[in-house]
């Protein structure tokens, strides 16, 4: 396994409208890192953390910027359009079009290039989540909506959310990955899965249309629980990591493996809550380990200041670069604070 890294950053999720804010103080971090020092060699996240852990990968802020300026734009889908086997599906969705073309429009091969250099200087980590259904049975449309609904209440206090019983793993892809750590819950992210994977994590049942197969995700060979399982939002599973790393011997390994002194998380929540899941049933913010790298100044939360515009299935160009605009305001007075400059810097 290869030593610590500096810095590490973690990513959350959020939909198209707070990625999009993310995406805005992103660039703003990634240029004044790239430039000053301190560019993180590992980088995480679920669903639009995700892809904005991967735009970060590639080693430069154009390719966020790539991202977020042709999101919704009509020539997208067209120009990368969806497998028949998805887009002939139930069901259909816009949103599920242009999230499809973005992710292989934003992330062509020279970003590819970027990310799985032979140096093997950045490490992306993707979370996604695997559902079975506890009677081992396929999951079906039923199944869909099911998981659609859980998804639809997430904010709603704890008594009213809607919480179907399934198996819900989180599998996590690394770049970079050493064999001796490959498990059923900890695979590779390769040039052959990148965009699947990416898709998966992103992936909302039903709002967003149909699951991707299995196969895609691990087409070195899946494992016996892939076959009745789906893939699909990594929020679901696993969205802040830090409690999962700590607590699940799943992931002591992987964690050790991905740990730095210092990280840095740009939480999508406007008070800054670090929920462990897109389900809302617990924030971190209080668990020991987070509370202790918050008070020795080795974990900081950067989150909006501002009440983000772009709603989470938005594909309106003008609101979502308003939207990545104020993001980029908001990195811009961060990088005002001295603090802020040392702790990404290292000094």
């Amino acid at each position: 396994m290869r030593s610590s890294t500096s810095c590490v950053w973690i990513l959350d999720s959020g939909g198209a409208g707070r990625g999009a804010w993310q995406g805005g103080v992103l660039y703003e971090l990634m240029q004044w890192t790239r430039r000053q020092g301190g560019y993180p060699a590992v980088v995480m996240g679920a669903s639009a953390g995700g892809y904005a852990a991967a735009d970060v990968a590639t080693g430069t802020e154009a390719t966020v910027l790539k991202g977020w300026s042709a999101w919704g734009a009509d020539d997208m889908p067209r120009r990368y359009p969806l497998a028949s086997f998805v887009a002939n599906d139930w069901p259909r969705s816009r949103f599920r079009s242009h999230l499809h073309a973005s992710i292989r429009y934003v992330m062509g091969e020279a970003e590819l290039d970027g990310v799985f250099d032979d140096a093997g200087r950045r490490t992306l980590l993707v979370f996604t989540s695997r559902v079975r259904r506890l009677d081992g049975r396929q999951t079906g449309r039923a199944d869909l909506v099911r998981l659609f609904a859980m998804a639809a209440t997430r904010k709603l206090s704890r008594p009213l959310k809607y919480l179907p019983r399934y198996h819900l793993d989180p599998v996590v892809f690394a770049t970079n990955l050493p064999v001796a750590l490959h498990s059923e819950f900890v695979r590779p992210l390769t040039r052959q899965n990148y965009h699947c994977v990416i898709e998966a994590s992103c992936l909302v049942p039903l709002a967003m249309g149909p699951a991707l197969s299995p196969a895609l995700l691990s087409p070195d060979g899946a494992h016996p629980d892939d076959a009745s399982a789906i893939f699909v939002d990594g929020g679901f599973a696993l969205k802040m990591p830090m409690a999962t790393f700590e607590d699940d011997p799943r992931f002591h390994d992987l964690a050790r493996w991905a740990a730095a002194p210092r990280t840095v998380v740009c939480c999508c929540d406007p008070n800054g809550r670090l929920w462990e899941t897109s389900m809302r049933r617990r924030t971190l913010n209080a668990h020991p380990a987070v509370a202790r790298a918050l008070a020795d100044d080795t974990l900081l939360v950067i989150h909006p200041d501002h009440e983000v515009e772009a709603g989470f299935l938005c594909f309106d160009p003008a609101v979502i670069m308003r939207t990545f605009d104020r993001g980029r305001d908001q990195g811009r007075r961060l990088l005002a604070d001295e603090h802020l400059c040392r702790f990404l810097s290292g000094a």
